[in-house]
């Protein structure tokens, strides 16, 4: 490959190639080895036919930086292929196999996030260290869908672009316990919640729950130990001096859930324009992404 570790001489030069310093990576790759030779019974060198090809990816430690540098850069295929010194079609190969070990690593170590509750005693029983939970949810611009049906399904009012949304639940860890598969940008943020955690079960009847603007009618419809919710500004009328420092006060502990959300968006993959089309591997990437924050914060911790 043409990007080596050789290259990455500073740290500033290991998180703007892969997101992680070198330490960082040094513990993973050990983990992400572990995990190839377990899925594929043999390591990556030894899979490799001896027929005179010349391979771009030689070992898993090749594997995973390629894998990181692609979620960090978000370059279309042939661009990546070029810089990496394959051709498109190879790169979106070798980035689905490296993402689907690195999922597997990062489930391994505990810091994959949930993606879908059985019940309201398995979201209790997961969240149980936690009393507070923050909810939020991200978009991300897409390219405009050539089907008319589909851009209606993807056009966001709030974003005035079509996207692709998802719903994050992050405990005071800084952790992202939850982030859910992708909906297209036209469903709102508080029918997103009806449907991800239905009202009738009592999800939150154990947590404090913290919340924006986006998620009004939560109070009347979910039960919950506290809600924190800004105060709305209502027609004609200006917020009082105490409701303005009680929102000031709110907005500083949802904060977290958007530092969070930038971890996600660390990588550029999920912070540019979407450029892949495939969104069931997008949904991958937001998983892998999200537990690549957790595993950041665990060993920050």
């Amino acid at each position: 490959m043409k990007i080596t570790r050789s290259d990455l001489r500073v740290e500033r030069q290991w998180k703007s190639a892969t997101g992680l310093d070198e330490i960082r990576f040094n513990k993973l790759l050990p983990e992400f080895e572990k995990c190839y030779l377990e899925m594929y019974g043999t390591t990556l060198a030894s899979r490799l036919v001896d027929n005179g090809t010349k391979y771009c990816i030689n070992n898993e430690e090749e594997l995973l930086l390629f894998t990181l540098f692609s979620l960090k850069v978000g370059l279309g295929y042939d661009v990546l292929g070029i810089v990496c010194g394959m051709d498109g079609s190879n790169a979106k190969r070798d980035q689905e196999v490296g993402l689907e070990v690195l999922g597997s690593t990062l489930a391994k170590t505990g810091d994959m996030p949930r993606r879908k509750f059985l019940d309201s005693k398995d979201f209790e029983s997961y969240f149980a260290g936690s009393e507070s939970l923050i909810i939020d949810a991200t978009e991300q611009r897409i390219q405009r869908p050539s089907d008319k049906e589909e851009q209606n399904s993807c056009y966001s009012g709030k974003k005035k672009a079509h996207t692709l949304k998802a719903m994050i639940i992050r405990d005071a860890e800084k952790r992202i316990g939850y982030i859910s598969h992708y909906r297209v940008g036209k469903v709102h943020d508080y029918n997103f919640l009806k449907k991800e955690f239905n009202p009738e079960m009592h999800w939150f009847s154990n947590f404090t729950i913290h919340v924006d603007l986006g998620f009004l009618g939560i109070a009347k419809d979910y039960i919950y130990k506290h809600l924190n919710i800004p105060h709305k500004k209502k027609p004609k009328q200006e917020l009082t001096e105490l409701e303005k420092s009680e929102n000031k006060a709110l907005a500083s502990q949802r904060i977290g859930v958007e530092h969070s959300i930038g971890g996600l968006k660390r990588y550029r993959i999920l912070s540019d324009r979407l450029r892949i089309h495939d969104f069931d591997l997008y949904d991958v990437i937001l998983g892998v992404c999200a537990g690549l924050w957790n595993f950041h914060v665990r060993l920050t911790a």
